[in-house]
């Protein structure tokens, strides 16, 4: 038996000003977890798991306070708590030295508390029920072995996610938003779908596996086509639903022996979104969706003292919709925008390097200590973070001018780590 008890909390704040106005925007997720998880071996062919999880998730979508000179504004938004349980059990079984099955069952409930006003016009008061979603999410998957190096595996997974992330896609920014359900909005549902094939070679020396994949989304949110940002905004009134999708293929060739070792990753891949007062009704991208993920990771290790190690990472950029027309209606701009995640930021890609220098250890000694010396983003790639747009108006002609400019993060970064521990003498 194994318990666990587990705080987490994630802050986000945007700040921003311009003469005597200023706006801070902010975000957050907070959690208190706890579960107890089994393992029980009634004989050599089952491995069976079972337990419990509960969360109290305190989510804060968006609070927004303004400042113009001595006015002060606030939405006056508050955190939205909700209980999240889970119950499981599943059975790894060995059906013959071919034939291996996993079996699983889980139950999930999600509980919405006060405050909140409903859509229904009823205001619940703090620690009250606000209304409770469940649902069962079987999974099955299972493995063939043709021999001792040869094997087939499939697998199909139904979830409930009762947390929502939604991306502002005419933003590139990272200003995206954590949302629970609510009376409002319903729990997101998956169905996901693999089949792969995988071979050792060289006993067991080189691995190589390839896989294909595909997941049905449904209660999908973003936000509506005329959707504009506003500190005052209620965002639940803001959301639309929709569907969604992911498919792709993903391939790997790892070396597990040698002085030499590492792997291959490659995937090719697409995650779209589906709504019917966007783009037509017809699929986008989604914010995150990344055509072409490729990783080379080489280790070496020399012997004795020193081992190195390099990364490449190469991604496709992130979808984002672009502004595509400015013009001004009565001394005011209004923006007009291409159709949803229609541009991408360049593609991303950097080299990181390290090497360690491990000392030989002194029998007795209870201190050991060794150092890292590291590079990150080797050649300075200048990967985009978010585009930046500014607006200029000609007062004299009335021309008005926009312009865009890629802003980046994270240079080349050399950096040294010691790293040190203390054990145990032995008598």
């Amino acid at each position: 038996v194994n318990t666990s008890i587990i705080y987490n909390d994630y802050d986000f704040t945007f700040k921003a000003g311009i003469d005597d106005f200023s706006l801070k925007l902010f975000s957050g997720v907070r959690d208190w977890n706890g579960k107890v998880d089994f393992d029980y071996f009634p004989s050599n062919n089952h491995a069976i798991k079972f337990g419990v999880q509960t969360t109290y998730h305190r989510l804060t979508p968006s609070i927004a306070t303004a400042l113009q000179g001595d006015e002060e504004f606030t939405n006056n938004k508050v955190s939205i708590p909700a209980w999240e349980t889970g119950f499981y059990v599943s059975d790894d079984f060995k059906v013959s030295e071919r034939i291996k099955i996993q079996a699983g069952l889980r139950w999930s409930i999600f509980t919405q508390m006060g405050p909140y006003a409903a859509s229904t016009g009823v205001n619940y008061q703090k620690g009250e029920e606000v209304i409770t979603y469940n649902g069962l999410e079987p999974r099955l998957s299972w493995r063939y072995a043709f021999n001792a190096s040869n094997a087939i595996k499939g697998g199909v997974t139904v979830s409930n996610q009762y947390l929502h992330l939604v991306s502002n896609s005419s933003s590139t920014l990272p200003a995206d938003v954590w949302v629970p359900s609510t009376e409002r909005i319903k729990p997101q549902r998956g169905e996901q779908y693999a089949l792969g094939y995988f071979k050792n070679l060289k006993k067991n020396m080189f691995e190589v596996s390839a896989e294909i994949y595909f997941r049905t989304l449904r209660n999908q949110l973003d936000y509506g086509e005329s959707y504009v940002q506003s500190p005052a905004d209620d965002l639940e009134q803001q959301f639309i639903s929709g569907s969604g999708r992911a498919y792709g293929a993903e391939l790997l060739i790892r070396k597990n022996e040698g002085k030499l070792t590492g792997w291959i990753g490659y995937t090719r891949a697409r995650t779209e979104r589906k709504f019917a007062e966007i783009n037509g009704g017809a699929y986008y991208p989604a914010v995150y969706d990344r055509t072409h993920d490729l990783s080379v990771v080489v280790n070496y290790d020399k012997g004795k003292k020193w081992d190195f190690s390099g990364v490449f990472v190469f991604g496709t950029g992130r979808a984002f919709t672009p502004i595509e027309s400015i013009y001004v209606i009565d001394q005011r701009v209004v923006t007009n925008y291409a159709p949803r995640n229609s541009s991408r930021l360049p593609d991303y890609h950097r080299i990181d390097l390290s090497a360690n220098y491990r000392p030989k250890k002194e029998e007795g000694k209870g201190f050991y200590s060794y150092w890292t010396f590291s590079v990150y983003n080797v050649y300075n790639r200048r990967n985009p973070f978010f585009i930046n747009y500014e607006f200029d108006t000609d007062e004299k002609t009335g021309v008005l001018s926009a312009s865009a400019s890629k802003v980046s993060l994270f240079p080349v970064i050399p950096s040294v780590t010691w790293n040190f521990k203390w054990q145990q003498k032995k008598n």
